[in-house]
């Protein structure tokens, strides 16, 4: 009934002025808004698109007022389309008319109506135009139906029958608050169906027909069949329950397969789904241990539990301090600009950033922190990374104490060592970038604010509390994702309240500490959130899919598009950029990846306990990346690795557990030997991962800025080096070089010379070295031996990890030159003879790392074990 009047209401067009705040919504491809005397315009690329909304399949008609001014007599013709199919060609006049289309549209997903036009540059502006813009309507072109087009129909409809299937079917009747709410939920949806149908247009962006058909197939299926099935025979629970332990294995081991299965390319429909339905069983059987290998909270010994977590904090800082100044073997701008804005911090007293607009579009926290590094070490590419890498480093023990209380001490210390080793945190954390900042001040809140709440007394709950709070802020202070701290912060202390009111009002002083806590924390970034809004979101409004520019998709269709894209980020596809991580690669290793699957399937199950706080946290994390552009962005949910770890720290004591109780004792001996392999191949597929496959990868090292990092290491090297010969030479720089944000910040305190592709910038008066980039002139070349005089050559330059590609072109006076390149970069030639053996060091590092975790994993277990039988 509901879909039926609004049908019957429905008002079926479209129209809007390029000035509208809303036209954005419908617009892709076209710059900003102009102004001339009579009119207000917006210019449209060479390509852009108008978005029809609402028409649902039903044909439209559409008006476009354009113009189209130009220095030549030709009018520029525009050839319109939808999905490849044309639409139409016309020309263009100088001056405003209005131009109309009969058009198709799509019966599901967003319509876009695709304008090509030949690209015009008038003089002294540099943008590549088309066409001017200035009003757009679409009108249908039959009269209104009694319902929506069929397909639209049924998509709506979709949502009150599967919310009555779900929460009223089957389900005994009796008279209570619970039944009238669900009643009331099936309602709402039916009205707010209703509501879509009466106003297509609005209701065509916010929910567009997405999915079709397996939307609403696929849910319905699986609605049907669980509601068939549940609660399963006591027949086959007891029949499960007499093999649940080899099915536990078979369904983990099926699962690893199934997660190397997708890595190597297997359709994620198949694998994907194959995975929920392993993930299924797998933690049914698990559950059926009185579930016990789920809501168990179980620690090992203190001593144990303390050398492993001494174990894994030495291997994560050896993983991140290792190399550190040469992979990734290059700068990239945005390091060296917060290298810049650190020393300007120290240097200058008048400069005191809450939030730096101009040059880097973040919070102020990192800059503050590499200050003090750079001030004493001098600038360097280890330097500038050193602080991250060191937050990077101590995040595994952030996470142990985060989730100690949640999940218990063992999973916390599995999860925190799949934390220490991960190629993702390994990628995040190497380079001068705020990223893991907040996420290791979360952490660190989340650990007090759970264990603040359970103190016995009121006064060291409100401590624990405003400590808590005010991490949870100054999380803000560190990157883009930070603004997600408190949101997350609460939400997870209203899960470890509950829903009981006593509890809540008990816990009233300590939520009042934290606010305040918080809130007095933010203020300075209040401050200046007042008086630059616009400064503050310039950022994360430019990424955000409001403003994507896609000719295929509004947001909404982007962001369950992004959706998908993130639910297959840890098996499928991660982050294609370089910088981020391994280009494409999933973000997780294949065992951490199946552990983290099986770990969201047992918090799934088990919602009702505290095993949902990483599932929900998981999913809060994830929110910057879902609704902002190049999902996935390995950057934006970084937040969600901590959480997947945790899940997959979970699922490992879960598994060990669950096929160690009662009956099957004998499994106590062979558990420390699987958890120690598990975690041992974990670590050698990461180190292989980022030591061995990315530094050879051009798509990784490419993305950074090798040309002007060697340069300056160049120009530092005079600086710093022992031998006198050396320090004698003088180093010039191509002026292109010298001019970058890489090389300003490694000569920011060193005077360098300087050719203009002419001459030098001062006499040669003993050795010295010329720099040109690597793509200069024959010209250019041949002037650079010309400055340098009679006895100029070109010397050997230093290569790209390829090998065979040079970093730059050197020209130099003298032996001291050559000399000097050598000494810089012999470092590089013996990383690459350490590339070379990585495999087997790898192995070695794996062997000699396993006998001394086992010991304590045995001890631990075995200790645990005895417990247990003594209880």
């Amino acid at each position: 009934m509901p879909l039926l009047l609004g049908a019957r209401v429905a008002r079926i067009d479209q129209r809007l002025s390029v000035e509208d705040p809303n036209a954005r919504r419908a617009l892709a491809g076209f710059y900003d808004i102009e102004l001339n005397p009579t009119d207000v315009f917006r210019w449209s690329r060479p390509e852009a698109a108008l978005f029809l909304f609402g028409f649902d399949g039903r044909p439209a008609q559409v008006m476009l007022r354009l113009a189209a001014p130009r220095d030549t007599a030709d009018a520029p013709v525009v050839f319109a389309s939808m999905r490849g199919r044309p639409v139409g060609a016309f020309a263009v006049a100088p001056g405003w008319r209005r131009y109309y289309l009969l058009t198709p549209t799509d019966p599901a997903g967003d319509t876009p109506l695709l304008l090509r036009t030949a690209a015009y540059r008038p003089p002294g502006d540099g943008r590549d135009l088309g066409v001017a813009l200035s009003e757009f309507a679409a009108l249908p072109v039959a009269g209104s139906a009694w319902l929506p087009p069929l397909v639209r129909t049924l998509f709506l409809a979709s949502f009150p029958i599967l919310s009555w299937l779900i929460l009223v079917w089957r389900q005994p009747y009796r008279m209570s608050v619970n039944t009238w709410l669900r009643w009331g939920i099936v309602g709402t949806l039916a009205l707010l169906s209703g509501a879509a149908a009466a106003f297509p247009a609005v209701a065509g962006f916010v929910l567009p027909t997405l999915g079709w058909p397996w939307w609403p197939l696929i849910p319905l299926a699986l609605i049907v069949l669980w509601r068939s099935i549940h609660p399963p025979p006591e027949g086959v629970m007891l029949r499960l329950r007499a093999v649940r332990s080899p099915v536990v294995w078979v369904g983990a081991v099926s699962i690893l397969g199934l997660v190397v299965a997708l890595r190597l390319g297997l359709p994620p429909m198949f694998g994907m789904s194959g995975l929920v339905a392993m993930v299924a069983l797998t933690a049914a059987a698990l559950r059926l241990n009185d579930g016990s290998a789920v809501d168990a909270v179980e620690q090992p010994g203190r001593r144990d539990e303390a050398l492993a977590l001494v174990f894994i904090t030495a291997v994560a800082v050896v993983l991140r301090l290792y190399q550190l100044d040469g992979l990734p073997s290059g700068l990239w701008r945005d390091e060296a600009r917060h290298g810049l804005l650190a020393l300007r911090i120290w240097n200058d007293p008048e400069y005191r950033p809450v939030y730096v607009v101009a040059g880097a579009d973040l919070p102020a926290l990192l800059f503050y922190l590499m200050a003090p590094v750079l001030a004493v070490t001098g600038p360097g590419v280890g330097a500038a990374r050193l602080v991250s890498a060191l937050a990077g480093a101590f995040m595994p023990l952030a996470l142990w104490w985060a989730a100690r209380p949640i999940v218990g001490g063992r999973a916390g210390l599995f999860g925190a060592a799949f934390l220490a080793w991960a190629s993702w945190g390994l990628s995040m954390s190497r380079w001068a970038f705020p990223a893991t900042l907040d996420h290791l001040l979360e952490l660190i809140a989340f650990g007090v604010m759970w264990r603040a709440l359970g103190q016995p007394t009121r006064w060291r709950a409100i401590a624990g509390m405003a400590l808590a709070g005010a991490l949870a802020a100054l999380a803000a202070y560190a990157y883009h994702t930070g603004r997600l701290a408190p949101l997350v912060f609460a939400a997870l202390t209203a899960l470890r309240l509950g829903r009981d009111p006593g509890v809540w009002r008990r816990a009233l002083p300590a939520l009042g500490a934290a606010t305040i806590a918080g809130v007095i924390v933010l203020l300075p970034l209040l401050t200046f959130i007042v008086t630059d809004f616009e400064g503050y979101n310039r950022r994360t409004a430019a990424v955000a899919i409001d403003n994507a520019q896609n000719f295929e998709k509004r947001a909404t269709a982007l962001a369950v598009e992004n959706v998908a894209r993130y639910l297959g980020m840890w098996h499928v596809a991660g982050d294609p950029n370089g910088r981020h991580h391994a280009p494409r690669a999933p973000m997780l290793d294949p065992l951490a990846g199946a552990c983290f699957a099986l770990g969201a399937g047992l918090a799934i199950a088990n919602r009702r306990s505290k095993a949902l706080a990483p599932l929900l946290w998981l999913a809060l994390a994830l929110i910057p990346g879902v609704f902002s552009t190049n999902a996935p962005h390995a950057m934006r949910s970084l937040g969600a690795l901590a959480p997947s770890c945790m899940l997959a720290g979970m699922a490992l004591d879960a598994l060990i557990r669950g096929t160690t109780g009662a009956g099957f004792r004998q499994w106590r001996h062979i558990a420390p030997a699987i958890v120690v392999g598990v975690l041992m191949v974990s670590l050698a597929f990461n180190v292989w991962l980022y030591f061995g496959v990315m530094p050879r990868n051009p798509a990784v090292y490419n993305e950074f800025d090798q040309t002007e990092t060697a340069a300056g290491r160049v120009a530092r090297a005079v600086a710093v080096a022992r031998d006198p010969r050396l320090r004698a030479v003088q180093v010039f720089l191509d002026r292109r070089l010298i001019e970058q944000d890489t090389v300003r910040f490694l000569t920011v305190d060193l005077t360098v010379g300087k050719f203009d592709g002419v001459r030098l910038s001062e006499a040669v008066t003993g050795d010295a070295l010329l720099i040109l980039s690597p793509d200069a002139s024959v010209e250019e070349r041949a002037a650079a031996l010309a400055a340098l005089g009679s006895a100029a050559r070109e010397l050997t330059p230093p290569l790209l990890p390829d090998g065979a590609t040079p970093l730059f072109l050197a020209y130099g006076n003298g032996d001291a030159a050559q000399h000097l390149l050598d000494e810089t970069f012999s470092l590089r030639r013996r990383v690459q003879q350490v590339y070379d053996l990585d495999n087997a060091a790898s192995a070695w590092v794996a062997s000699c790392s396993s006998r001394s975790i086992a010991v304590r994993v045995s001890c631990s277990w075995e200790s645990s074990s005895f417990r247990r039988s003594s209880s």
